[in-house]
Parts: structure tokens; sequence; C-alpha cells
């Protein structure tokens, strides 16, 4: 029985919020152009589900995001060399597979700046395999900055702004000649 009021008193509320919440709206939203009553308590609708090619992307820069983070350090542990090897595999076996998947014969810099990006990725596994000889800290620093322009030239080459809140353009007018 006092589960039974519960669970009445619950939904009263509920429908006493929803009923509050569509009352006080100062917008009128007709019927037909609601996709969901998600829109009307205010919640976001799901993200639009990424393009394989964006997700594949989107592992890649997390891997790199794991050995950019680190790449400041004087010295690593041997867990840190773990995440390097494991982020060098990830990035060159998603970037093999794009490769394939998703060539562009007639875009001869995308062609080699994936080629590239690949190349760098396994000499980051091979430099985090042999993480105990001597220069092994700074050559997988400059790993990641071969990474970091690698990304960078492909993404200028394609007119991609990973950030593009951050690079708007301003159109400011010139002041007269003196």
């Amino acid at each position: 029985m006092y589960k039974f009021l519960v669970v009445l008193c619950i939904f009263s509320i509920i429908s006493f919020q929803y009923k509050i919440n569509v009352e006080a709206s100062d917008i009128y939203i007709p019927a037909e152009q609601l996709e969901s009553v998600d829109e009307l308590m205010g919640e976001e609708p799901p993200e639009k589900e990424k393009s394989e090619l964006a997700l594949m992307m989107q592992d890649i820069d997390e891997s790199y995001k794991a050995v950019e983070e680190m790449s400041g350090y004087y010295k690593y542990k041997k867990k840190q060399w773990r995440i390097i090897l494991e982020a060098g595999e990830n990035i060159a076996k998603i970037t093999k597979k794009v490769r394939i998947k998703f060539a562009k014969p007639d875009d001869w810099t995308y062609e080699e700046q994936m080629k590239i990006m690949q190349e760098e990725a396994k000499k980051m596994v091979e430099i985090a395999e042999n993480k105990d000889k001597d220069g092994a800290l700074e050559d997988q620093q400059w790993q990641v900055r071969r990474l970091r322009q690698t990304c960078a030239k492909c993404h200028k080459h394609l007119d991609i702004h990973i950030y593009p809140n951050l690079y708007k353009k301003k159109h400011t007018e010139k002041p007269p000649a003196p």
C-alpha cells in the first residue's frame, strides 16, 4: 500500500512540475515542431551520430592528448612509458585504417601527412620499447612535437579548425592613412 502511495506521490509531483514548466514558458512552441517532450523540460537532444572517420580521428586525438600531457615531464615512470607505447600503437593502427578506408589519391598533401603520422607513431612505439637508452625521453618529446606538426599541417590543408571559436575572423576597418 505504501509503495503505491509513494509512486502516486512521485507521479503527481512530476506531472505538476511538467505543468509548471509548460505554463511558465515564454515561448509558444506548436506541438508539430516538438521532437520530444525533452524539449519542454529543457533537456538537450542527444548529440548527432558522428561519422566513422570523425570517431577514428577522435580516438587518435585521445591517444595524442595522453602523450602530449606528459610531454613536459623530466622523467617518465614505467606506467607513463606504457601509456606512450599503447598510444603510439593505437595511433599507428588507426592511421593505417584511415589511410586504407578513407584514402584520397587525388590529394597528395593529405596522403603524405597521413603517411608521416603513421611513421611518427611507429617511431614513438620504437622509442617506448627502448626507453632505457640514453636520450629516449628527449626523442619521445620530439615525437610528440612531430605528431603535433603533422596534425596541424593536415588540418590546415583540409581547412579543419578543431577549435573554431578561437579562430573567428574579425573584420576590422583600417584607419585612414595619415
